[in-house]
């Protein structure tokens, strides 16, 4: 049986944007009708997405909006190949330089697509399997290998980083940072 909890998450979370000077545990539970140990673990995944902030004032937690920024914004500063792969092993995001490297034009075309089917994953196999040991063991994982893009005489080397994620939606994941290293170095 699955349990629908979105409904809750989203009346929580519009009474924390709605006090952005904060509120508690216990104001939360009156004003939603829902007992305190309820709340406090839809909190928990609040938090765990980013979606809010938690302050301690004594014995007190006080619920704040969260002033993070995206990171699908952050990924595309950056100069790594960045990838987050669903429990599913879709594609949840995928930064432009990865796109760029990779020569496709339009990320939503990738997003919800099996990641297997990216041309950088079929040339490095352990990729997938090291996406399943991580979800699993919920451990970093780094190693080191070498692409050949189509029509290219030298092949590049990277050094890939699996960072265990926690999705917005609270499932798990995996993002995958790519760092393009020159083999002399």
């Amino acid at each position: 049986m699955k349990i629908e909890y979105q409904k809750e998450l989203v009346k929580i979370k519009k009474i924390i944007d709605e006090k952005p000077r904060g509120v508690t545990i216990k104001e939360i539970s009156k004003k939603i009708g829902v007992n305190r140990n309820v709340v406090a673990k839809y909190l928990d995944v609040l938090q765990i997405q980013g979606q809010i902030e938690i302050e301690k004032f004594g014995r007190s937690k006080v619920y704040f909006p969260s002033h993070s920024v995206p990171l699908s914004t952050m990924f595309d500063f950056s100069y790594e190949l960045i990838i987050v792969v669903g429990e599913n092993m879709n594609i949840v995001e995928i930064n432009s330089p990865f796109i760029k490297y990779l020569g496709l034009l339009k990320k939503d075309k990738l997003i919800g697509k099996p990641v297997k089917t990216l041309s950088i994953v079929k040339s490095y196999p352990k990729m997938t399997g090291t996406i399943l040991e991580v979800l699993d063991k919920k451990q970093i994982y780094e190693d080191k290998f070498e692409y050949r893009k189509e029509h290219s005489k030298t092949p590049d080397h990277f050094q890939v980083k699996f960072i265990p994620t926690t999705l917005r939606n609270g499932e798990s994941g995996v993002t995958i940072i790519l760092y393009r290293f020159n083999e002399n170095e």
